[in-house]
């Protein structure tokens, strides 16, 4: 079975636009695809994978963009799943 993440990540305090985007840049290197809602990022992993190990391959991934763009102060939220996310746009 193939495995969805969804994952939104709030930078918090003052991070500056530099380190935005290297934060943003590790996460598209990563295979996590950025939507247009500000902070929100989606991944699939392959049939064979388990829902706890996306949930921690997202945890790590998003400390590593973290460390890499020397951000220290973050919240995250992450929804696994079987299905796709659905966007739309109005």
């Amino acid at each position: 079975m193939t495995i969805y993440v969804t994952v939104t990540v709030d930078l918090n305090g003052s991070v500056s636009q530099t380190a935005r985007a290297k934060f943003n840049e590790y996460l598209r290197g990563q295979n996590y695809a950025k939507h247009k809602l500000t902070t929100l990022w989606t991944a699939w992993f392959l049939p064979g994978n388990t829902i706890d190990s996306a949930v921690s391959f997202t945890r790590a991934t998003v400390a590593a963009a973290a460390r890499a763009a020397g951000i220290s102060n973050y919240e995250a939220l992450v929804m696994p799943g079987e299905q796709q996310p659905t966007e739309w746009r109005q």
